[in-house]
Protein backbone atom coordinates (compact mmCIF):
# COMPACT_ATOMS: atom_id res chain seq x y z
CA UNK A 1 0.00 0.00 0.00
CA UNK A 2 1.16 3.62 -0.76
CA UNK A 3 -0.18 7.21 -0.73
CA UNK A 4 1.19 10.20 -2.17
CA UNK A 5 4.24 12.44 -1.10
CA UNK A 6 1.91 15.35 -1.15
CA UNK A 7 -0.37 13.52 2.18
CA UNK A 8 2.96 12.91 3.62
CA UNK A 9 4.11 16.30 3.81
CA UNK A 10 0.66 17.77 4.81
CA UNK A 11 0.39 14.79 7.48
CA UNK A 12 3.98 15.97 8.69
CA UNK A 13 2.93 19.61 8.68
CA UNK A 14 0.25 18.42 11.24
CA UNK A 15 2.60 16.34 13.40
CA UNK A 16 4.62 19.54 13.96
CA UNK A 17 2.52 22.00 14.00
CA UNK A 18 -0.46 20.27 16.42
CA UNK A 19 2.12 20.08 19.65
CA UNK A 20 3.28 23.57 19.28
CA UNK A 21 2.49 25.86 23.11
CA UNK A 22 2.61 28.73 20.42
CA UNK A 23 0.18 27.34 17.83
CA UNK A 24 -2.55 27.34 20.76
CA UNK A 25 -3.00 30.77 20.51
CA UNK A 26 -1.69 31.76 24.16
CA UNK A 27 0.56 34.68 23.21
CA UNK A 28 -2.30 36.28 21.01
CA UNK A 29 -4.37 38.85 23.41
CA UNK A 30 -7.32 37.97 21.55
CA UNK A 31 -7.22 34.19 22.21
CA UNK A 32 -8.40 34.21 25.66
CA UNK A 33 -12.00 35.79 25.01
CA UNK A 34 -12.35 33.95 21.64
CA UNK A 35 -12.10 30.90 23.98
CA UNK A 36 -14.27 32.18 26.44
CA UNK A 37 -17.06 33.05 24.57
CA UNK A 38 -16.99 29.68 22.95
CA UNK A 39 -16.75 27.87 26.34
CA UNK A 40 -19.84 29.90 27.94
CA UNK A 41 -21.71 28.97 24.32
CA UNK A 42 -21.31 25.85 25.37
CA UNK A 43 -22.06 25.98 28.57
CA UNK A 44 -25.13 28.29 28.36
CA UNK A 45 -26.49 26.70 25.25
CA UNK A 46 -27.20 30.08 23.45
CA UNK A 47 -25.56 32.86 21.87
CA UNK A 48 -24.45 36.27 24.26
CA UNK A 49 -26.62 39.46 23.42
CA UNK A 50 -25.02 42.23 25.77
CA UNK A 51 -21.43 42.67 26.88
CA UNK A 52 -20.70 41.37 30.77
CA UNK A 53 -16.86 41.56 30.60
CA UNK A 54 -16.22 44.98 30.69
CA UNK A 55 -17.53 47.33 33.58
CA UNK A 56 -17.12 50.39 31.16
CA UNK A 57 -19.38 49.04 28.33
CA UNK A 58 -21.26 46.60 30.36
CA UNK A 59 -24.87 45.54 29.57
CA UNK A 60 -24.07 47.04 26.05
CA UNK A 61 -25.72 45.46 22.86
CA UNK A 62 -23.15 43.03 21.61
CA UNK A 63 -23.08 40.84 18.29
CA UNK A 64 -21.29 37.91 18.73
CA UNK A 65 -21.13 36.97 14.87
CA UNK A 66 -18.26 34.63 14.71
CA UNK A 67 -19.36 32.43 17.27
CA UNK A 68 -19.24 29.17 15.55
CA UNK A 69 -15.63 29.55 15.14
CA UNK A 70 -15.12 30.43 18.95
CA UNK A 71 -17.43 27.46 19.60
CA UNK A 72 -14.92 25.20 17.63
CA UNK A 73 -12.17 27.04 19.91
CA UNK A 74 -13.96 26.51 23.40
CA UNK A 75 -14.65 22.72 22.19
CA UNK A 76 -11.33 22.17 21.58
CA UNK A 77 -9.70 23.88 24.93
CA UNK A 78 -12.48 22.04 27.33
CA UNK A 79 -11.47 18.45 25.67
CA UNK A 80 -7.61 18.77 25.49
CA UNK A 81 -6.88 22.22 26.99
CA UNK A 82 -4.53 24.61 25.18
CA UNK A 83 -3.00 21.27 23.35
CA UNK A 84 -6.65 21.08 21.99
CA UNK A 85 -6.55 24.90 20.64
CA UNK A 86 -2.76 24.15 19.30
CA UNK A 87 -4.37 20.92 17.59
CA UNK A 88 -7.86 22.94 16.17
CA UNK A 89 -5.07 25.26 14.64
CA UNK A 90 -2.49 22.52 12.76
CA UNK A 91 -5.35 20.89 11.57
CA UNK A 92 -6.98 24.06 9.78
CA UNK A 93 -3.43 25.02 8.74
CA UNK A 94 -3.20 21.70 7.06
CA UNK A 95 -6.60 22.00 5.20
CA UNK A 96 -6.08 25.49 4.17
CA UNK A 97 -2.74 23.46 2.67
CA UNK A 98 -4.64 20.83 1.31
CA UNK A 99 -7.53 22.94 -0.71
CA UNK A 100 -4.79 25.26 -1.88
CA UNK A 101 -3.10 22.31 -3.51
CA UNK A 102 -6.09 21.04 -4.61
CA UNK A 103 -6.65 24.31 -6.19
CA UNK A 104 -3.07 24.33 -7.95
CA UNK A 105 -3.40 20.60 -8.98
CA UNK A 106 -6.30 22.05 -11.45
CA UNK A 107 -2.87 23.93 -13.31
CA UNK A 108 -0.56 21.86 -12.66
CA UNK A 109 0.20 18.28 -14.01
CA UNK A 110 2.49 16.97 -11.27
CA UNK A 111 1.68 16.91 -7.55
CA UNK A 112 4.83 18.29 -6.15
CA UNK A 113 5.05 20.86 -8.08
CA UNK A 114 0.95 21.43 -6.67
CA UNK A 115 2.44 21.10 -3.32
CA UNK A 116 5.21 23.87 -3.87
CA UNK A 117 3.34 26.20 -4.64
CA UNK A 118 0.35 25.84 -2.16
CA UNK A 119 2.86 25.24 0.64
CA UNK A 120 5.35 28.34 -0.96
CA UNK A 121 2.26 30.92 -1.23
CA UNK A 122 0.89 29.82 2.65
CA UNK A 123 4.20 29.42 4.80
CA UNK A 124 3.39 32.35 7.04
CA UNK A 125 0.54 30.81 7.99
CA UNK A 126 2.14 27.34 9.54
CA UNK A 127 2.98 30.16 12.26
CA UNK A 128 -0.07 31.71 12.90
CA UNK A 129 -1.67 31.35 16.49
CA UNK A 130 -5.87 29.18 16.98
CA UNK A 131 -7.74 32.50 16.04
CA UNK A 132 -11.11 32.41 14.21
CA UNK A 133 -9.39 33.86 11.09
CA UNK A 134 -7.86 31.32 10.47
CA UNK A 135 -11.15 29.68 9.49
CA UNK A 136 -11.22 32.40 6.83
CA UNK A 137 -7.82 31.37 5.35
CA UNK A 138 -9.08 27.60 5.22
CA UNK A 139 -12.79 29.71 3.29
CA UNK A 140 -10.38 31.29 0.80
CA UNK A 141 -8.24 28.25 -0.10
CA UNK A 142 -11.73 26.21 -0.41
CA UNK A 143 -12.95 29.38 -3.02
CA UNK A 144 -9.84 29.29 -4.89
CA UNK A 145 -10.07 25.48 -5.27
CA UNK A 146 -14.06 25.73 -6.49
CA UNK A 147 -13.17 28.69 -8.99
CA UNK A 148 -10.13 26.86 -10.38
CA UNK A 149 -12.64 23.84 -10.95
CA UNK A 150 -15.06 26.20 -12.53
CA UNK A 151 -11.91 27.56 -14.62
CA UNK A 152 -11.17 24.30 -15.81
CA UNK A 153 -14.66 23.00 -17.36
CA UNK A 154 -16.58 21.94 -14.30
CA UNK A 155 -19.99 24.30 -14.44
CA UNK A 156 -21.40 22.74 -11.14
CA UNK A 157 -18.25 23.38 -8.87
CA UNK A 158 -19.39 26.48 -8.52
CA UNK A 159 -23.10 24.91 -6.77
CA UNK A 160 -20.33 24.85 -3.72
CA UNK A 161 -20.44 28.26 -3.14
CA UNK A 162 -23.79 29.15 -1.65
CA UNK A 163 -23.36 26.33 0.93
CA UNK A 164 -19.45 27.44 1.79
CA UNK A 165 -20.35 30.84 2.84
CA UNK A 166 -23.56 30.10 4.45
CA UNK A 167 -20.67 28.06 6.97
CA UNK A 168 -18.17 30.62 6.73
CA UNK A 169 -20.21 34.06 7.71
CA UNK A 170 -20.66 31.98 11.26
CA UNK A 171 -17.26 31.29 11.22
CA UNK A 172 -15.42 34.23 10.63
CA UNK A 173 -16.12 37.99 9.50
CA UNK A 174 -13.44 37.15 6.58
CA UNK A 175 -16.07 36.05 4.54
CA UNK A 176 -16.75 39.10 3.17
CA UNK A 177 -13.12 39.06 1.64
CA UNK A 178 -14.11 36.16 0.05
CA UNK A 179 -17.35 37.45 -1.51
CA UNK A 180 -15.48 40.90 -2.70
CA UNK A 181 -13.02 38.36 -4.29
CA UNK A 182 -15.57 36.62 -6.15
CA UNK A 183 -17.67 39.50 -7.53
CA UNK A 184 -14.27 40.91 -8.69
CA UNK A 185 -13.23 37.64 -10.33
CA UNK A 186 -16.65 37.53 -11.98
CA UNK A 187 -16.13 41.23 -13.17
CA UNK A 188 -12.68 40.93 -14.39
CA UNK A 189 -14.07 38.01 -16.35
CA UNK A 190 -17.16 40.39 -17.87
CA UNK A 191 -14.68 42.97 -18.57
CA UNK A 192 -12.47 40.85 -20.51
CA UNK A 193 -15.08 39.25 -22.33
CA UNK A 194 -16.81 42.53 -23.46
CA UNK A 195 -13.63 43.85 -24.22
CA UNK A 196 -13.25 40.87 -26.63
CA UNK A 197 -16.39 41.12 -27.78
CA UNK A 198 -17.15 37.70 -26.74
CA UNK A 199 -20.22 37.37 -25.67
CA UNK A 200 -20.65 33.67 -25.56
CA UNK A 201 -17.60 34.27 -22.91
CA UNK A 202 -19.67 36.73 -21.14
CA UNK A 203 -22.83 34.19 -21.18
CA UNK A 204 -21.02 30.80 -19.91
CA UNK A 205 -18.57 32.10 -17.92
CA UNK A 206 -19.21 35.67 -16.49
CA UNK A 207 -23.09 35.38 -15.64
CA UNK A 208 -22.62 32.51 -14.14
CA UNK A 209 -20.31 33.61 -11.39
CA UNK A 210 -22.51 36.63 -11.30
CA UNK A 211 -25.28 34.49 -10.43
CA UNK A 212 -22.92 32.21 -7.63
CA UNK A 213 -21.89 35.51 -5.69
CA UNK A 214 -25.54 36.74 -5.45
CA UNK A 215 -26.54 33.66 -4.50
CA UNK A 216 -23.47 33.30 -1.83
CA UNK A 217 -24.39 37.03 -0.87
CA UNK A 218 -27.92 35.71 0.16
CA UNK A 219 -26.37 32.86 1.81
CA UNK A 220 -24.69 34.62 4.05
CA UNK A 221 -28.09 35.69 5.88
CA UNK A 222 -28.28 32.16 7.31
CA UNK A 223 -26.43 33.11 10.29
CA UNK A 224 -27.99 34.05 14.20
CA UNK A 225 -28.39 38.02 13.50
CA UNK A 226 -29.57 38.12 9.10
CA UNK A 227 -28.58 41.45 8.02
CA UNK A 228 -26.31 42.58 11.25
CA UNK A 229 -24.01 40.07 10.23
CA UNK A 230 -23.29 42.78 7.22
CA UNK A 231 -23.71 45.56 9.42
CA UNK A 232 -21.02 44.28 11.66
CA UNK A 233 -18.79 43.68 8.65
CA UNK A 234 -19.41 46.78 7.75
CA UNK A 235 -18.79 48.27 11.02
CA UNK A 236 -15.39 47.05 11.88
CA UNK A 237 -13.65 48.51 8.04
CA UNK A 238 -15.11 51.59 9.14
CA UNK A 239 -12.83 51.62 12.26
CA UNK A 240 -10.28 54.13 12.24
CA UNK A 241 -8.16 52.26 14.60
CA UNK A 242 -7.53 49.78 11.89
CA UNK A 243 -7.64 52.03 8.78
CA UNK A 244 -4.57 54.51 10.84
CA UNK A 245 -2.43 51.29 11.48
CA UNK A 246 -2.97 51.27 15.10
CA UNK A 247 -3.81 47.98 15.29
CA UNK A 248 -0.38 45.64 14.65
CA UNK A 249 -2.62 42.95 12.07
CA UNK A 250 -3.99 46.05 10.52
CA UNK A 251 -0.78 48.02 10.02
CA UNK A 252 0.50 48.40 6.32
CA UNK A 253 2.86 45.56 5.29
CA UNK A 254 6.16 45.83 5.79
CA UNK A 255 9.01 43.67 3.25
CA UNK A 256 10.97 44.02 7.39
CA UNK A 257 8.52 41.74 8.96
CA UNK A 258 8.14 37.85 8.30
CA UNK A 259 4.44 38.20 6.85
CA UNK A 260 5.75 41.22 4.41
CA UNK A 261 9.03 39.33 2.98
CA UNK A 262 6.58 36.57 2.20
CA UNK A 263 4.43 38.26 0.78
CA UNK A 264 7.15 40.02 -1.04
CA UNK A 265 8.08 36.75 -2.34
CA UNK A 266 5.13 35.30 -3.68
CA UNK A 267 4.30 38.45 -5.85
CA UNK A 268 7.63 38.63 -7.19
CA UNK A 269 7.20 34.40 -8.35
CA UNK A 270 3.90 35.69 -9.55
CA UNK A 271 5.23 38.91 -12.27
CA UNK A 272 7.91 36.47 -13.20
CA UNK A 273 6.23 34.05 -13.82
CA UNK A 274 3.90 35.64 -15.85
CA UNK A 275 6.48 37.62 -17.55
CA UNK A 276 8.51 34.02 -18.64
CA UNK A 277 5.62 31.97 -19.32
CA UNK A 278 5.13 30.94 -23.06
CA UNK A 279 1.46 31.45 -22.79
CA UNK A 280 0.09 34.83 -22.79
CA UNK A 281 -1.97 35.56 -19.50
CA UNK A 282 -5.12 36.79 -20.04
CA UNK A 283 -6.75 40.45 -19.10
CA UNK A 284 -8.46 39.47 -16.16
CA UNK A 285 -5.51 37.42 -14.83
CA UNK A 286 -3.38 39.99 -14.98
CA UNK A 287 -5.66 42.71 -13.26
CA UNK A 288 -6.08 40.06 -10.60
CA UNK A 289 -2.79 39.66 -9.74
CA UNK A 290 -2.31 43.36 -10.08
CA UNK A 291 -5.32 43.97 -7.48
CA UNK A 292 -3.88 41.10 -4.91
CA UNK A 293 -0.78 43.25 -5.10
CA UNK A 294 -2.31 46.54 -4.29
CA UNK A 295 -4.63 44.93 -1.24
CA UNK A 296 -1.87 42.73 0.31
CA UNK A 297 0.45 45.69 0.76
CA UNK A 298 -2.22 47.57 2.30
CA UNK A 299 -2.40 45.80 5.55
CA UNK A 300 -1.00 42.74 7.61
CA UNK A 301 -3.88 40.41 7.92
CA UNK A 302 -4.61 41.47 4.25
CA UNK A 303 -1.24 40.30 2.89
CA UNK A 304 -2.28 37.05 4.31
CA UNK A 305 -5.62 36.35 2.90
CA UNK A 306 -3.77 37.72 -0.80
CA UNK A 307 -1.38 35.11 -0.60
CA UNK A 308 -4.11 32.26 -0.35
CA UNK A 309 -5.79 33.84 -3.50
CA UNK A 310 -2.33 33.91 -5.32
CA UNK A 311 -2.11 29.83 -5.67
CA UNK A 312 -4.20 29.56 -8.46
CA UNK A 313 -2.73 32.34 -10.53
CA UNK A 314 1.18 31.21 -10.01
CA UNK A 315 0.29 27.96 -10.33
CA UNK A 316 -1.37 28.31 -14.03
CA UNK A 317 1.37 31.10 -14.81
CA UNK A 318 4.45 29.14 -13.49
CA UNK A 319 3.02 25.69 -16.02
CA UNK A 320 4.14 27.74 -18.83
CA UNK A 321 7.53 28.60 -17.83
CA UNK A 322 10.85 26.65 -19.09
CA UNK A 323 11.44 27.01 -14.79
CA UNK A 324 8.57 24.10 -14.76
CA UNK A 325 10.17 22.06 -18.17
CA UNK A 326 13.43 21.62 -16.06
CA UNK A 327 12.35 20.84 -12.31
CA UNK A 328 9.09 19.36 -12.96
CA UNK A 329 8.93 17.44 -16.62
CA UNK A 330 10.55 15.17 -17.77
CA UNK A 331 13.20 13.30 -16.43
CA UNK A 332 11.87 15.22 -13.34
CA UNK A 333 8.62 13.56 -13.45
CA UNK A 334 10.28 10.58 -11.54
CA UNK A 335 10.11 11.85 -8.50
CA UNK A 336 6.61 12.50 -8.63
CA UNK A 337 5.55 9.20 -6.79
CA UNK A 338 4.07 7.45 -4.19
CA UNK A 339 5.78 6.10 -1.10
CA UNK A 340 5.23 2.81 0.83
CA UNK A 341 2.93 3.33 3.56
CA UNK A 342 5.40 1.96 5.95
CA UNK A 343 7.97 4.95 5.21
CA UNK A 344 5.33 7.56 5.76
CA UNK A 345 4.41 6.43 8.86
CA UNK A 346 7.73 6.30 10.25
CA UNK A 347 8.33 9.88 8.82
CA UNK A 348 5.06 11.23 10.28
CA UNK A 349 5.68 9.04 13.81
CA UNK A 350 9.31 10.72 13.44
CA UNK A 351 8.11 14.53 12.88
CA UNK A 352 5.74 14.25 15.66
CA UNK A 353 8.48 13.03 18.17
CA UNK A 354 10.71 15.69 17.23
CA UNK A 355 7.94 18.47 17.81
CA UNK A 356 6.64 16.92 20.82
CA UNK A 357 10.53 16.83 22.29
CA UNK A 358 10.99 20.62 21.04
CA UNK A 359 7.98 21.74 22.31
CA UNK A 360 8.59 20.01 26.06
CA UNK A 361 12.06 21.63 26.30
CA UNK A 362 11.94 25.36 24.77
CA UNK A 363 10.72 28.28 26.37
CA UNK A 364 10.40 30.75 24.50
CA UNK A 365 6.53 31.11 24.39
CA UNK A 366 7.12 31.59 28.01
CA UNK A 367 9.24 34.36 28.04
CA UNK A 368 7.11 36.18 25.34
CA UNK A 369 4.24 35.54 27.86
CA UNK A 370 6.26 37.03 30.35
CA UNK A 371 7.12 40.06 28.69
CA UNK A 372 4.33 40.75 26.34
CA UNK A 373 1.11 39.83 28.74
CA UNK A 374 0.62 40.63 32.47
CA UNK A 375 1.27 37.25 33.86
CA UNK A 376 3.49 37.81 36.96
CA UNK A 377 1.09 41.14 37.44
CA UNK A 378 -1.79 38.91 37.10
CA UNK A 379 -0.31 36.52 39.77
CA UNK A 380 0.07 39.08 41.86
CA UNK A 381 -2.99 40.56 41.69
CA UNK A 382 -4.55 36.74 42.83
CA UNK A 383 -2.23 36.68 45.82
CA UNK A 384 -3.13 39.93 47.22
CA UNK A 385 -7.43 39.55 45.82
CA UNK A 386 -6.28 42.57 44.50
CA UNK A 387 -10.24 43.66 43.11
CA UNK A 388 -11.82 46.18 42.14
CA UNK A 389 -12.62 48.43 38.73
CA UNK A 390 -9.29 47.99 36.82
CA UNK A 391 -8.22 50.47 34.03
CA UNK A 392 -6.01 48.69 31.62
CA UNK A 393 -4.36 48.03 28.26
CA UNK A 394 -6.48 46.58 25.85
CA UNK A 395 -3.40 43.96 24.87
CA UNK A 396 -3.95 42.92 28.84
CA UNK A 397 -7.83 43.23 28.47
CA UNK A 398 -8.53 39.29 27.09
CA UNK A 399 -6.13 37.53 29.96
CA UNK A 400 -7.39 39.50 32.71
CA UNK A 401 -10.99 38.30 31.57
CA UNK A 402 -9.66 34.79 31.71
CA UNK A 403 -6.90 34.34 34.39
CA UNK A 404 -8.72 37.02 37.06
CA UNK A 405 -12.56 36.88 36.16
CA UNK A 406 -12.43 40.36 36.38
CA UNK A 407 -14.25 43.04 34.38
CA UNK A 408 -12.01 45.13 32.57
CA UNK A 409 -12.49 48.73 30.97
CA UNK A 410 -11.25 47.39 27.68
CA UNK A 411 -10.05 44.87 25.73
CA UNK A 412 -9.42 43.99 22.13
CA UNK A 413 -12.87 43.81 21.15
CA UNK A 414 -12.88 47.19 19.72
CA UNK A 415 -16.51 46.52 17.65
CA UNK A 416 -17.70 46.97 20.79
CA UNK A 417 -15.48 50.12 22.49
CA UNK A 418 -15.17 51.57 19.25
CA UNK A 419 -12.70 54.19 18.13
CA UNK A 420 -13.08 56.58 21.01
CA UNK A 421 -12.69 54.85 24.00
CA UNK A 422 -9.54 53.18 22.33
CA UNK A 423 -8.08 56.72 21.21
CA UNK A 424 -8.77 58.15 24.59
CA UNK A 425 -7.01 55.66 26.43
CA UNK A 426 -4.02 56.02 23.89
CA UNK A 427 -3.56 59.78 24.75
CA UNK A 428 -3.75 59.30 28.18
CA UNK A 429 -1.46 56.57 28.28
CA UNK A 430 0.87 58.88 26.28
CA UNK A 431 0.57 61.34 29.06
CA UNK A 432 -1.41 64.42 26.80
CA UNK A 433 -3.54 66.98 28.12
CA UNK A 434 -6.57 65.99 29.52
CA UNK A 435 -5.22 62.36 30.98
CA UNK A 436 -6.09 63.22 34.31
CA UNK A 437 -9.58 64.37 33.59
CA UNK A 438 -9.62 60.66 31.41
CA UNK A 439 -8.86 59.05 34.46
CA UNK A 440 -11.20 61.02 36.80
CA UNK A 441 -13.90 60.05 34.55
CA UNK A 442 -13.40 56.70 34.58
CA UNK A 443 -12.65 56.32 38.77
CA UNK A 444 -10.77 53.04 38.48
CA UNK A 445 -9.55 51.36 41.90
CA UNK A 446 -6.28 49.62 40.36
CA UNK A 447 -4.60 50.63 37.35
CA UNK A 448 -2.33 48.50 34.96
CA UNK A 449 -0.31 50.17 32.44
CA UNK A 450 2.65 49.43 30.62
CA UNK A 451 6.11 49.80 31.99
CA UNK A 452 7.15 52.61 29.44
CA UNK A 453 3.76 54.45 29.73
CA UNK A 454 3.94 57.90 30.97
CA UNK A 455 0.75 57.48 32.56
CA UNK A 456 1.73 55.37 35.14
CA UNK A 457 4.68 58.48 36.39
CA UNK A 458 1.76 61.06 36.11
CA UNK A 459 -0.53 58.92 38.47
CA UNK A 460 1.93 58.36 41.07
CA UNK A 461 3.59 61.73 41.09
CA UNK A 462 -0.38 63.22 41.67
CA UNK A 463 -0.50 61.37 44.79
CA UNK A 464 -3.98 59.88 43.57
CA UNK A 465 -2.27 56.17 43.12
CA UNK A 466 0.40 54.81 43.93
CA UNK A 467 2.80 51.66 42.92
CA UNK A 468 2.52 48.35 44.37
CA UNK A 469 3.87 46.03 41.71
CA UNK A 470 5.96 46.34 38.77
CA UNK A 471 6.53 43.13 36.99
CA UNK A 472 8.57 42.47 33.74
CA UNK A 473 5.90 43.66 31.56
CA UNK A 474 3.30 46.28 33.36
CA UNK A 475 2.94 48.46 36.82
CA UNK A 476 0.18 47.72 39.01
CA UNK A 477 -1.05 51.02 40.94
CA UNK A 478 -4.11 52.08 43.56
CA UNK A 479 -5.42 54.47 45.09
CA UNK A 480 -3.56 55.56 47.47
CA UNK A 481 -5.09 55.34 50.69
CA UNK A 482 -6.37 51.57 48.57
CA UNK A 483 -5.00 48.40 50.40
CA UNK A 484 -2.47 50.23 52.93
CA UNK A 485 -1.12 46.76 53.63
CA UNK A 486 0.67 46.47 50.65
CA UNK A 487 3.52 48.42 50.41
CA UNK A 488 4.01 51.50 48.00
CA UNK A 489 7.10 50.24 45.37
CA UNK A 490 9.67 52.49 43.42
CA UNK A 491 9.08 52.46 39.44
CA UNK A 492 11.75 51.86 36.75
CA UNK A 493 12.57 55.39 35.58
CA UNK A 494 10.74 56.15 31.95
CA UNK A 495 14.86 56.36 30.44
CA UNK A 496 15.37 53.03 31.31
CA UNK A 497 12.73 51.78 30.41
CA UNK A 498 12.65 52.62 26.85
CA UNK A 499 16.15 52.06 26.83
CA UNK A 500 15.66 48.26 28.12
CA UNK A 501 12.63 47.57 25.07
CA UNK A 502 15.40 49.31 22.76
Amino acid sequence: MTVSIPFIVLACLFAYRAPSLAGSGITDPDYYWHVSYGEWILGHGRLPTEDFWSWTFDGHAYRLTQWLGELCMGFANQVAGHLGTSVLAALLVSLTMAASYRAARYFLDNRLAALAVAIGCNSVLISLACRPHQFTHLGLAVLTWVLAAYQTGNRRALYWLPPLFALWVNLHGGYAFGLMYLGMIATLVAVEAYMQRDMATLRASAVPLFIAAGVSLLATLLNPYGWGAWHYAIQIAALKSSSAGIVDEWAATSIKTDAGLSFFLVASAVAAAMSLTKQRPSVSQVLTALALGAIGWSAVRLSLMATVLTVPLLASAIRGTAFYDLAFSGEARRYDRPAHIAIATGAIALVLVASVGMSTIDKTTERYMASKLPVEEVAFMKQHSIDGKILNTPESGGYLIRQLGAKVSIDTRLDLYGDRALFELLFAMRGDAGWKEYVSHLDPDVVLLNNPSPLRYHLADSGLYRAIFEGPAYTVLVRRSYRLDLPTVSMTPANQAVLELL
